[in-house]
């Protein structure tokens, strides 16, 4: 019986493992088309933004209109931050794109060796039917039953652990984007002061990182949403992030007005600070659920050494 209880386990680990992959790869599929539509969405925002300076770049009648005005500079600039905030949004979510395609490859690679889980796993459970039907009894029905709880607990206790650590690392980077924003807006701010060209090209190449940074952060909150996807719909857990998809593109347009126009963080910290907030909730959930399944595990595994010690 000892055989077949490990047997039994040993396949309802991999059996989670497949269910799990199969939803991340759901999930990944889902953000891929999400993705696709934004990317047509800021293709046409770019060549639209693009047209715009260009009309007031040449001698268009809306040039002449606002130079006639007076206004035609301030309205130019206005069109170059709009650009520009949409062509970040444009790149990262080309970005996007392509870590997306990688990932599914990942998973794909990751399920294929799992094809026959759930034939395996039925197999086990007639062979259980059947011991249970002949020798076994009742004692060790109970046995068989309890070493499926316990390789169902490890198994969320695992997929809490990944979520956790997933959820530190996106924390890690939204860090990162806080300290390059504080150390952006000092320059900007000594750029106001009269800093000179040194601060502004300073302030740019700050600027540059910081979106460098925001990708990065992005890439770690689609892979802790990838997570929480799965551990939301398998352990009932209540997790109302919502969607950290547009972190980047709020990130974005903040960043033009603060930088650009106003030399200050205030609204590209601001969508840092709500993400990392969202982040942190979510991660306390699972830390609690985790702690409350390990102490399930240990009370099973307790049962389990007195059933094979009364067998």
């Amino acid at each position: 019986m000892q055989r077949l209880d490990e047997r039994l386990m040993a396949a309802k680990r991999r059996l989670r493992s497949k269910q799990k992959l199969e939803s991340m790869l759901a999930e990944t599929r889902r953000q891929f088309q999400e993705e696709q539509t934004r990317h047509a969405t800021f293709k046409e925002t770019v060549e639209r933004e693009q047209a715009d300076v260009t009309k007031l770049e040449g001698l268009s009648l809306a040039g002449l209109f606002y130079s006639v005005l007076g206004t035609k500079d301030e309205r130019l600039e206005q069109e170059r931050q709009e650009f520009l905030a949409a062509r970040l949004k444009f790149d990262e979510c080309e970005e996007t794109l392509s870590e997306i395609q990688d990932e599914m490859r990942r998973l794909k690679d990751e399920l294929s060796p799992l094809t026959g889980a759930d034939e395996e796993y039925r197999q086990l459970l007639s062979e259980k039917e059947a011991f249970v039907a002949g020798a076994g009894g009742a004692a060790s029905e109970r046995l068989l039953d309890v070493s499926e709880e316990i390789a169902d607990r490890e198994a969320e206790e695992r997929e809490l652990a990944e979520a956790i650590r997933a959820g530190e690392a996106a924390r890690a980077r939204l860090r990162e984007v806080q300290t390059m924003l504080k150390s952006a807006g000092s320059w900007g701010v000594l750029d106001m002061m009269g800093g000179g060209m040194m601060a502004t090209m300073v302030k740019h190449s700050k600027m540059d990182a910081a979106k460098q940074s925001a990708h990065r952060a992005q890439r770690e909150l689609r892979r802790f949403q990838e997570e929480l996807a799965d551990a939301s719909e398998r352990l009932n857990l209540s997790l109302d992030v919502g969607s950290f998809a547009k972190f980047a593109d709020f990130f974005f347009d903040g960043l033009i007005t603060d930088w650009v126009v106003q030399s200050r963080i205030q609204e590209a910290s601001s969508a840092c600070s709500s993400a990392m907030s969202r982040v942190a909730s979510a991660v306390a959930t699972c830390r609690r659920r985790r702690e409350e399944t390990l102490q399930t595990i240990e009370t099973l595994n307790d049962r389990r050494n007195e059933l094979i010690e009364a067998a």
